[in-house]
């Protein structure tokens, strides 16, 4: 129900349609995740490449806001909140333009040397976009994708 009230919300059609696009690939993205492909092939079916959209900051921040709106709910949170929001963020933002790169990597946990975590982010222009904790260094990269 907190979903169709969020949805009710938006006034504006271009943000509904946004936000329909969001939530309909946020159902697809784990079927996808699941399935025998690999990694690379994932990503370049969910790049489009950047498109010669002029880029719209406040579009970006609705991609973003209604993106993290949506991975509040227990239901899209399966996978880990970090993969499915920077598969999302990465497949909408090459759309409207943003040229953002798409980081996996690990580090070392507190428990010990042995244990680490993952982690996947998007960078903008050299830099971790919308990630603090990526900003100190804290996470190696293993993977980035578009290289």
């Amino acid at each position: 129900m907190k979903l169709l009230r969020t949805i009710n919300k938006l006034k504006d059609p271009r943000d509904l349609w946004l936000f329909i696009q969001i939530l309909k690939m946020l159902t697809v993205l784990p079927r996808l995740i699941i399935s025998r492909r690999s990694l690379p092939d994932l990503l370049r079916s969910l790049d489009s490449g950047v498109s010669d959209h002029q880029r719209n900051r406040d579009r970006l921040n609705k991609t973003v806001g209604f993106t993290d709106s949506l991975l509040r709910y227990r239901i899209f949170q399966r996978y880990g909140k970090c993969l499915l929001r920077s598969l999302l963020l990465f497949h909408f933002l090459r759309r409207q333009g943003w040229p953002v790169e798409i980081h996996f990597g690990v580090r070392k946990t507190a428990e010990g040397l042995a244990d680490i975590t993952g982690h996947s982010w998007l960078v903008l222009e050299g830099s971790p976009f919308l990630e603090e904790e990526c900003q100190r260094g804290s996470f190696a990269t293993t993977y980035s994708f578009p290289r």
